[in-house]
């Protein structure tokens, strides 16, 4: 049985295993977003001046509504501690926002998402392929769907092909070695680390079907409420926990993308060193 639940890891993680590290890779790119995102864009996210007192709300928000068109509407208003950052209005639109200035009323502007971060998303979500429409499918969206329900699969045959047998194969199993050559660096690295992160990269897989598959999220939120809303896109991104969680799932989805390359590495050494062996036969 667990010779087959090998093979089973073997042949989910050969085809899917590249979809699998792009789209760990990209999620982990889109963790710190909000963070750097004004570092790179301080024309909407900072005010040239913050001495004085901040006008009222309801005044930078007048502000804001001249310059919306009929169909938008301010829905909130987020300010922040660093007294040099300006107020941001967050429309009725889905990711429109207006900056402005909380000490002249000067709006500053409609700041775009970076570059970066929209190919990020569209990779992450689609495989760069978005649907027609919202809630429409792609073959993007469909491969990166398969693609995670393969990688829950893979993750938790993982665990149990991983699983040892005795107390002194639990010690080794759990230790990465440094002094073994390169083949055993990234067998421990692929075993150990995977394991370790194992945990963190189900959940984000099993929350992150909801933006794939309708039935799943359906049944989802048939078996949790509306109400999970909330805190399924907290696990999915990490900020249940705030900055220690966030770092914590930044850095296991960097491992999430590498576990399927030691995998190919591992698993093409395994080849080469069968054919060369039947080569000295």
């Amino acid at each position: 049985m667990k010779n087959f639940i090998k093979q089973l890891h073997i042949w989910l993680s050969i085809p899917l295993g590249v979809v699998i590290s792009v789209t760990c890779f990209s999620g982990a790119m889109l963790v710190f977003e909000k963070e750097i995102t004004p570092l790179i864009q301080r024309e909407y996210y900072y005010v040239a001046e913050s001495n004085g007192e901040p006008l009222p709300i309801e005044a930078l928000q007048l502000s804001v509504e001249a310059t919306l068109a009929e169909d938008e509407e301010v829905k909130r208003v987020e300010t922040f501690d660093n007294n040099a950052r300006s107020y941001i209005f967050h429309l009725n639109q889905k990711r429109t926002k207006v900056c402005v200035d909380q000490y002249s009323g000067q709006v500053l502007g409609r700041p775009e998402r970076p570059a970066f971060f929209t190919t990020m998303f569209r990779l992450h979500r689609w495989l760069m392929d978005a649907p027609a429409s919202k809630g429409e499918m792609s073959i993007g969206k469909l491969v990166v769907g398969i693609s995670t329900i393969a990688m829950v699969i893979v993750l938790i045959s993982g665990i149990i092909v991983w699983w040892p047998k005795s107390i002194a194969m639990l010690k080794n199993r759990l230790k990465v070695s440094l002094t073994n050559g390169w083949r055993r660096f990234w067998y421990d690295m692929h075993v150990s680390v995977g394991f370790y992160t194992s945990l963190l990269l189900l959940v984000m897989a099993l929350t992150g079907l909801v933006w794939s598959f309708g039935w799943y999220r359906d049944l989802f939120y048939g078996v949790f409420g509306d109400g999970a809303r909330e805190w399924l896109r907290a696990l999915h991104i990490g900020t249940i926990g705030g900055m220690t969680t966030r770092i914590l799932w930044f850095i296991a989805a960097l491992i999430g993308a590498m576990l399927p390359l030691t995998g190919y590495y591992l698993w093409i050494k395994r080849k080469l060193a069968k054919r060369s062996h039947k080569g000295h036969k």
